[in-house]
């Protein structure tokens, strides 16, 4: 993956932006992406469900005792600290797309919003890596695309 202009935009998925603040999550690729978000000053894309799956991984990290309720606080605040963009993506293509590919509707969404936007995915997910792929998108972290 190719990362241009300090205006590139890039869509981010939930289970890379907690990889960024979870404990025990983080890969060097994953932080490799952080860094490079905050060096080349990234635009982030997401999907308005985004907010809602960082909170709730906190959430789940809080009540199996992983992270302390101030803990998810911080790596909520900490991710908040970036330039996420929130565009929502069309319901009915989500559905198309999580019906044809076999993924949540809400995983679909960040695929819609690459295509929509032209923009690289970056997700850990492997399935929705696969699924974009074949639809020609770029997807990182890894060294495809």
């Amino acid at each position: 993956m190719t990362v241009g202009d300090a205006a590139e935009r890039i869509v981010v998925d939930a289970s890379v932006a907690l990889a960024w603040v979870l404990p025990g999550e983080s890969s060097d690729t994953a932080l490799g992406l952080r860094n490079l978000a905050i060096e080349e000053s990234l635009i982030l894309l997401c999907p308005p469900t985004f907010w809602y799956e960082v909170a709730n991984a906190l959430w789940v990290a809080v009540r199996r005792e992983r992270l302390s309720y101030d803990g998810a606080q911080r790596a909520l605040d900490a991710l908040r600290n970036f330039v996420f963009e929130s565009h929502d993506a069309d319901a009915a293509a989500c559905l198309s797309l999580a019906t044809e590919y076999r993924l949540a509707v809400y995983d679909a969404a960040y695929i819609v919003l690459a295509m929509d936007s032209t923009a690289p995915l970056w997700t850990l997910d492997g399935q929705m890596a696969v699924s974009a792929r074949n639809m020609g998108i770029r997807v990182g972290p890894s060294q495809e695309g």
